[in-house]
Formats: C-alpha cells, structure tokens, sequence
C-alpha cells in the first residue's frame, strides 16, 4: 500500500508542485564545502566548485549508497563521494574512479537545475525532471546601493502546510482585517501572464503622522516565489520563498532588501518596520495553516472572486492540474 502525506489527506493537489525554489542563500555555500539540504522529499547537496558555480545534486551515490553530504570534499569543480572517493561534476557525471582507469559513465547523480538570484540560491523542481520552462524574475533591488539586503535568521520558519495554501493570502484580502488587525483594505485587482500572478491591494498605511494611501503589490512566480513592493510609502522589496521539505512541512523565509538613509548610509526605520511587520503577520497566519484543511468548492462572501481566480491559475503548477 503506497504511503498517504499529511498534505495528501488535506489537500487536494501535489505535495511538490512545478517551479523555482530557494534551498539555501549564497552566503551558506561557501567556496569547498558540501551542504546537506532536504527538500521535496529527498537528500540532496549543494557544493560550490573552483570556478565560484554552485551545484545541487541528488545525495546518494549511486555507488554504494553513501550520503555526500556526510565527509564528502570539493575537488576543482567535482564533488567526491567519501566512501570510495568517486567524483561527480556539476551535471552529476562520474568522472573519476580512483583505483580503476576509466570511470562509470552510468552512474549518475540527479543534477538540479541551478540559478543564483539576489543571493538566494534556487532550483527547479518538475515532477518528471524536466528542463526550466521560464525563468527567475530579476529583482532590480538586489544590485541597487540604495538597498540592503537583509535576512535575518528569524525570518525563517518550519511548518505544516503547502505553498498554494501560503500564497492564496496575497488574494484573501478579508482576513488582513481578522487576523492581522488591517482594516483599511480597498480594491483589489488581479492579472495573470502564464506563470505569473500578480495582485494589487489598496491600503491605508498607518504611520506616526496619520494614515497614507497606497497600495501592496504581489507578484507570484509559480508557487515558490512572492516578490512584494509596497507603493505610498516609499521604495520597498520584500521576497517571500516557500519550499517544501516533504509532504507535510514547508520551509518558508522573508528576504528584505531594505531602503537605506542616504544621510547615514543606515537602514531606515520604515523599512525595518516593514520587515517586523511582515515577520509578525506570518507568524500570526501560521498556526492557521498548520491546522486548516481545503474547501475545495468553497463557500465565498460577495467580491471574494480572486481566490477563485488564484486557484485556477495555480493548477499549472501540477502536471495533469490537482489530483
């Protein structure tokens, strides 16, 4: 009898769905070192060769079985397996056996597709292993000295969910009032361009000199990646990643590249509230993740039509749409 994932039995679509996700930041692979990471449900690497390129590959040697991660080295731009000392390029290839003359051109790694983003180091999954179908969105923000890039290790979180269900917030407008106390939300418009969704809110910002108008623009990249920028209140980007580890966690973190003050070269006040902020209202949305099941056909009070909208836009996430 196959095994049933928690998330199988409250959601109605694939644990791993298609697209780019982070597995790590630039600055936790450094230069020889093997990362053990674990996401969609497998043991996998990440090493950064000679040459500065970072590589993710399947763990297990195909060999004999050992984990790389564990006592495996970095030679050149290879990964060596420290069992038998077997090395494997970047494509996952063997190219050395060190006690026979020529190496097992049929033992393979799955090589991952690799893409280093604004510090942030992120693969593509598709079920059947296939080839990127687009690419990563550029975040103007990351190569731009007004800005900071910020990620503070608490802006990580490990919990019981599916990334469609984490970003179905960015159309739920209605619960910013119940759960995070945000009361002043207009219109919402929503448009969406093969794998991109994007959703613009209207918003009161309070600030210490009273209310301004502006707005909370959300643009999906598949199911993996949220970029947000807020309008009103000056230039902000705030990048929202959630991976799944297997069919019951997420792993889920807050990337904030932060306006800096040109007087002092420091953060500003504003943007690091913004990063509070953010950080506070996921930590308050978390536990209702971890414990809500999916309405298929849900029960929608007038002008909730965008979570529609979300859901069938996001069923090309899956091969063959939701099981």
């Amino acid at each position: 009898m196959t095994a049933v994932s928690a998330a199988a039995r409250r959601f109605p679509f694939s644990d791993y769905p298609k697209g780019w996700f982070q597995v790590a930041y630039s600055r936790d692979v450094a230069a020889g070192e093997v990362t053990s990471l674990r996401y969609f449900g497998r043991q996998l690497i990440c090493y950064r060769g000679e040459s500065g390129a970072v590589h993710v590959l399947d763990a297990y040697c195909p060999h004999l079985g050992a984990d790389i991660a564990v006592g495996g080295t970095v030679r050149d731009d290879c990964v060596v397996c420290p069992f038998h000392g077997w090395s494997f390029d970047g494509r996952g290839v063997n190219v050395e056996i060190p006690y026979t003359k020529a190496p097992n051109r049929v033992a393979r790694l799955r090589a991952w597709p690799t893409v280093e983003r604004a510090g942030i180091i992120f693969v593509w999954h598709a079920p059947d292993g296939g080839e990127p179908e687009w690419e990563l969105p550029k975040i103007p923000e990351a190569d731009d000295a007004a800005f900071s890039f910020y990620a503070p290790d608490e802006a990580r979180w490990r919990f019981r969910s599916h990334p469609q269900e984490v970003f179905e917030n960015t159309v739920d407008i209605a619960h910013f009032a119940t759960v995070h106390g945000v009361s002043a939300f207009g219109n919402l418009d929503v448009e969406q361009d093969g794998h991109q969704f994007r959703a613009v809110a209207e918003v009161n910002f309070e600030t210490p000199r009273g209310p301004v108008s502006g707005a909370v623009d959300s643009e999906l990249f598949g199911m993996g990646i949220d970029v947000v920028r807020h309008r009103g209140l000056g230039r902000s980007c705030t990048l929202l990643t959630v991976t799944p580890i297997d069919g019951e966690f997420v792993d889920a973190r807050y990337t904030f590249f932060v306006a800096l003050d040109p007087q002092t070269g420091e953060n500003t006040r504003m943007g690091m509230g913004f990063a509070r902020d953010f950080c506070t209202q996921i930590e308050q949305d978390i536990p209702i993740w971890e414990a809500k099941i999916y309405r298929d056909k849900p029960a929608l009070a007038r002008g909730e039509s965008a979570i529609t909208e979300f859901r069938n836009w996001a069923q090309q996430s899956y091969a063959g749409g939701p099981r």
